[in-house]
């Protein structure tokens, strides 16, 4: 099965509202996706970035905890995944998308720019 890629970039991807608030420095954003697929980040800045599991009802305050800069995890319904820190050009595990819901991530390193995003998995 191919992966949904979500790019990241604080360069490319600028603060827009949506229905979830306030997103950035991902794309697509917000994304949705079936039941049962795979997600998977790339970094397409020349500097480092993260994308972390923050919740599953809304964006909390940050800062995002120091273990977000390592990989964890592999499914979006865990509480607890991140890509890790994602040098320029690589990419994160993939993450499956088990169960129905609103994932909201964000980015530890630039959390504050707001660096967020949100999938949907139906």
């Amino acid at each position: 099965m191919n992966a949904t890629i979500i790019h990241s970039s604080l360069i490319k991807y600028t603060p827009v509202s949506s229905a979830y608030g306030q997103i950035a420095g991902y794309s697509p954003n917000p994304v949705t996706v079936p039941r049962g697929s795979i997600v998977q980040f790339v970094n397409d800045d020349n500097f480092v970035h993260t994308a972390t599991f923050v919740g599953t009802t809304s964006f909390p305050p940050g800062p995002l905890p120091l273990s977000s800069t390592s990989p964890s995890g592999s499914d979006l319904a865990t509480p607890g995944w991140s890509s890790g820190d994602l040098q320029a050009g690589a990419f994160s595990q993939g993450f499956t998308a088990s169960t129905s819901g609103t994932y909201y991530y964000g980015c530890y390193h630039h959390y504050g720019s707001p660096m967020r995003g949100v999938i949907v998995v139906q």
